[in-house]
């Protein structure tokens, strides 16, 4: 009973120290949170990135902040690879699928609607004064 009993709190303590990490994007870039047990900051892991197609290659590499950040700027899209390993036997290999450009700025299919009527619409208007000033111009 009583090794029974010790199994379950080896177990649970096993279990309190497993690290996950969460992703999200924030405007160009992809910032990872490295936590143990869902609540305590895996802070200072080793972090590698590898681009996507290039497995060999590291594209960046760091270490996770005191609260288990880290962040990095895609160059392209793709599945990048990500391994956090905290060097005391704590180690999580991760996908991080990246479909948007370098610095937040949108791709021409990631625009609104609005937004590319906008910009119709001036090239349009910028192009009849241009001819109406190369009309009349030789009248002046």
């Amino acid at each position: 009973m009583r090794l029974a009993f010790a199994g379950l709190l080896l177990a649970g303590a096993l279990l309190a120290h497993d690290l996950s990490v969460g992703q999200r994007q924030e405007g160009g870039a992809v910032i990872l949170t490295a936590i143990y047990g869902g609540s305590e900051p895996a802070a200072f892991c080793q972090v590698s990135v590898r681009a996507p197609g290039k497995p060999d290659a590291e594209y960046q590499t760091g270490r996770t902040d005191a609260r288990g950040r880290f962040a990095f700027v895609p160059e392209g899209t793709g599945d990048w690879r990500v391994v956090v390993d905290d060097e005391m036997g704590h180690r999580l290999e991760l996908t991080v699928p990246w479909s948007g450009s370098a610095y937040g700025r949108p791709t021409a299919a990631e625009q609104p609607v609005w937004q590319k009527a906008l910009t119709g619409a001036s090239l349009l208007l910028g192009l009849t004064g241009l001819c109406l000033w190369w009309r009349v111009r030789g009248q002046l």
